[in-house]
Formats: structure tokens, sequence, C-alpha cells
């Protein structure tokens, strides 16, 4: 089985110049001993409590780090850039001085260097391991997509005069990126299977323009992280956090955020857990409502993972041992699965939930959306979104008036639709979640599959009276949860419940959720329904 977790990077000697900074006594803080650690453009030194970042003067075709003025510019702007994601870790620019002929943070002199000066944090810590090590959990990764979608509503928007995240910026970019990939694919069987994507990427790339240009039009283009993969993660204090943002290229990090929200999906995909992946994108919807990505996240997706298959390419082509190469091959093979999976038609399906208050809906279909995988459409949480609410406000009315309402009834379900067809468009898989107590409702959503050719599965979710009535007490008290329901609005409910027809009982998985296993049962029930229809 292939190694997931990459090779560490390795210790490393400083320039002459920099090599005072190999000294305890060159730092203003106590220093027991001194590690330096080089990546393709910066050597990362670590003291124990900081770790100091020094632009090495490269130059690449996408970056030029040769003049000094510019890497002491470009520091400024990893701090700028990285405060918004994590501002903890982030704490300044150190200049690097010449003292007795020595390189130095310590005394005065001429400065000859600039550092980015951070928070030293442990390498285990970083996702890429503990993905690897299957030692994060998918709650870890819903809750960071919702953090990062609050973060994102605070990033600068592009410039009406800018091109950035132009569609055809996005096209130039991705036709480029493919044909470099395409360029460094060694193995035979890699560049077969990348010449099979031209016509899947183009294909996709035209149904998708109109989308980026509407999309860059309502301001989804903003000054994002730029390189939202594993490798630039960590766990801090028990929390996602992002850092490494991208600073030296302006058009690499002004991106539609659909674009940032890919890339960790496709990175997750290709460390071969797309349940983690799942629960990362639920986050960010639940967050954002921004479901229009779905339109074009599978687009990004590929974009992405061709990103990480050429990444993984040339660090085969640099490895010096064999053990290396064949880590990295294998990875880039990986990757191309991912743009490969990405780009193959599916035929979606749509789950509506159907079930009284407290009857295990929104926890089945939570569960569902990480093991399919499957978009999640809420009620509970549109409804407070129309309403400008956060989540877990309290909105509670008597049944039918306040935010339950008929009229504030029909924008929620209107919400859901519109959701529901971006998921569709997209080949996804959509779970709708609220009562579906209403026929004419449950037709409606019906009707919308059928414009898309999704079949449409109803789980109805079903446990005794005392048992919803306990839930709902229980749900209320721990202030945990979007939904308002009491027993009061159950009541409610049931005197307002149209049983299914016969026509519906057919596409209809009856589940238990007092059962020992209910996900169990309804992915076998899922899994049957599969079988019949030949999906």
């Amino acid at each position: 089985m292939t190694n997931l977790a990459p090779p560490p990077p390795h210790d490393t000697p400083l320039p002459p110049a920099l090599r005072g900074l190999l000294r305890p006594e060159a730092y203003p803080h106590t220093v027991e001993s001194v590690r330096v650690l080089q990546t393709h453009m910066s050597w990362v030194i670590l003291t124990g409590p900081f770790a100091y970042k020094i632009k090495r003067p490269v130059c690449f075709p996408f970056a030029d780090f040769r003049d000094p003025e510019h890497r002491a510019h470009l520091c400024a702007e990893e701090i700028r850039l990285n405060r918004p994601f994590a501002p903890q870790l982030y704490l300044g620019v150190s200049p690097v001085r010449l003292h007795d002929g020595e390189a130095t943070f310590s005394a005065e002199g001429p400065v000859i260097e600039s550092a980015v000066r951070m928070r030293q944090f442990d390498r285990a810590d970083e996702l890429d391991a503990l993905v690897a090590a299957a030692a994060v959990t998918g709650d870890e990764f819903s809750a960071f997509g919702t953090t990062l979608a609050a973060t994102h509503q605070t990033l600068p928007r592009r410039d009406a005069q800018a091109r950035w995240g132009d569609a055809p910026e996005v096209t130039h970019a991705i036709r480029r990126n493919y044909a470099e990939c395409l360029a460094m694919a060694a193995p035979a069987a890699s560049s077969v299977l990348l010449r099979s994507l031209r016509g899947p990427l183009g294909r996709l790339l035209h149904r998708c323009e109109p989308t980026l240009a509407a999309r860059a039009t309502e301001g989804r283009v903003r000054e994002c992280h730029g390189d939202l993969h594993l490798s630039n993660l960590v766990r801090l204090e028990g929390r996602v956090t992002p850092f490494d943002a991208l600073e030296f290229e302006p058009a690499f990090r002004w991106i539609d955020v659909a674009d940032e929200v890919a890339f960790l999906c496709a990175d997750l995909q290709g460390y071969r857990r797309p349940d983690l992946a799942a629960a990362f994108l639920a986050g960010y919807l639940d967050g954002s409502g921004d479901f229009g990505l779905l339109r074009v996240l599978d687009l990004y997706v590929a974009h992405r993972a061709l990103v990480r298959a050429k990444i993984m390419a040339i660090r085969a082509v640099a490895a010096t041992a064999a053990a290396q190469r064949t880590h990295w091959l294998e990875r880039h093979a990986d990757y191309l699965e991912v743009a490969r999976q990405a780009l193959e038609p599916r035929r979606p399906r749509l789950l509506l939930m159907h079930g009284l208050s407290g009857s295990g809906k929104t926890w089945l279909a939570r569960q569902l959306s990480r093991q399919l995988p499957a978009v999640h459409l809420r009620s509970d949480l549109e409804r407070k979104r129309l309403a400008g609410l956060a989540p877990l406000a309290s909105a509670a009315a008597p049944p039918g008036a306040g935010l339950y309402a008929a009229e504030v009834d029909e924008r929620t379900y209107a919400r859901l639709a519109a959701g529901l067809r971006d998921a569709l468009a997209g080949g996804h898989d959509a779970i709708c979640d609220a009562t579906f107590l209403a026929r004419a409702r449950r037709t409606a959503f019906r009707d919308i599959a059928d414009e898309f050719g999704a079949p449409t599965l109803l789980l109805d979710c079903t446990a005794p009276d005392a048992e919803l009535r306990r839930r709902l007490r229980d749900r209320k008290a721990s202030g945990r949860d979007p939904s308002d329901a009491d027993e009061t609005v159950l009541d409610w409910q049931r005197s307002r419940d149209e049983p299914l027809r016969l026509e519906e009982r057919i596409m209809a998985i009856e589940v238990d959720t007092r059962a020992a296993d209910p996900l169990a049962d309804a992915l076998k029930g899922l899994g049957a329904a599969r079988l019949r229809s030949g999906s």
C-alpha cells in the first residue's frame, strides 16, 4: 500500500552569509538548538519557540526572488496575507543584520536579509501527517470549512477593473496547467491517461464558462489563501489552521472561492479520504450558503488535482533515491485518478428526507452526506440564513407564525430548490433535509430532479412518539442545534402530515432511527435502489 505521508523536509546548511544564524546567541530569545530545513523556495530555521523563514534567492518561471528588496517586500506580504487565517502564528518581519562579521537577529548592524518570524509548531501536527495517520476527524474538517467560509467573507474582493478570475483567465490557466502536467508525465501510463482527459476537460470548461463569468461579477473572486492543501494546514489549539498563504504571485491568490475550496477537496481525495472532503465541503456550504460553487466545483477539483499531480512529477524527477522517486510517482498517479473521477460524467440522485421533527432526519442526512458523498441542504439553516440570523439563534414562534409563517416557508423551500438545482447541475447527489410533510412540496422537488434526469428517493425516518418528544426536549436543552421545533410544533405537524401515496412509497426507504445502525440500514436501502434502477 502506498505511504501517503510525504517524506520530511531535509536538513540543509545555510549559505556562508547566513551561517551566523546557526549560533544560539544570534537570537533575542533562549535557543537550545538550531535546525534548518530547506524547501524549493525558502530556508526555515527552527529554534524551539520560534521559526524564521528566509526566502532563497531563486528564480523560477513563476517566481523571481533574486532581488533582496523584493524578498523583504514578500516577507511583509506573507505576514499581511496570513494574518486573516492564522494571526496567532505570524508575528512579523525580522531583519537579519550583520554584526562583527556574523549574521544575527539579536544585535544592531546593517540589514542583509529579511525573515518571516512565526511561532514554531510540531511537524506531527500538520494535516498531511495527521490525515495519513487517520488521526483527524470529519467534524474537525467540517468546523474548518465553516471557519473558512467566515474568513472568506472578510477578504478583499477583486477590483472591478482587474481581470483575475474572469472566465477567459481561468480557462487559460487551466489549459496551461494541463499542458504543463502533460509535459511532466514521464511514465507512459500517466501520459495516456492525461491525453484521455483533454476532451472531458475541454467540454467541462465550455459548460462552466457562463457560471465562471457570473461568479466573477457576483464578487466571488477574492484575495484568498491561494495554496490551500494539507501540507499548509496545521492543528493548533484543537483547530485546523491554514498557514503559508501564497504571497509571490497575485494571480495565484486572486481566485474564486470555489477554486480555494476545490484545492483542499482535491488534496483530501488524493489522500483517499473523500469522506473528509465531503465533511469540509459541507461545513463550508453551511457557513457560506454558496451552493452556486457546486456548478464549477468538479472543474476546479480536476484543475487542482492536476496541479498536485504536476508537483508530484517534479518531485519524482528531483528525487535522488529510488524509494523517494517511487513514492512521488505513486502520489502522481493518485492525483491523476482524482482528476479523472472529477471529469467523469455522473448521474446525480435526489434524496428527500421525510419525517416529523425529532425523527432523526438531520443526523441521518449528515452521516449520509459524508458516506455517499452528497450535498446536504438543510431547511433549518437556510431559514435562519434568509432571516440574517446565526444558525443557533433562537427564532421560536407559535406554529405557522414568525419565522415559521407560510410565506417564510415558501422562501425557505425556494432557497432549498435553488441549492438543489446548483447541486444537480454540477453532477452532485443532493440530500434535501426538511419535514416534507406536504405532498405538493415533495412533488415539486421530484419535478426538479426530473429536469436533470436525476432519480428521487425518499428516506422516511420514523421513531415512536415518546422517542420523538424525548429527542426534542434534549435538543432544546442542549442549545446546539439550529432547529427551534418543540413538542407543540410536533403536534402541529401531525395535524398537517400528508401520508405518502403508493407511488411515493415505491421510491421510499423506511428507516427506523431507533434501530441498532440506522445509517447502515439507509445505505443498504440506497444500494438496493441503485441496483433496481441500474444506475
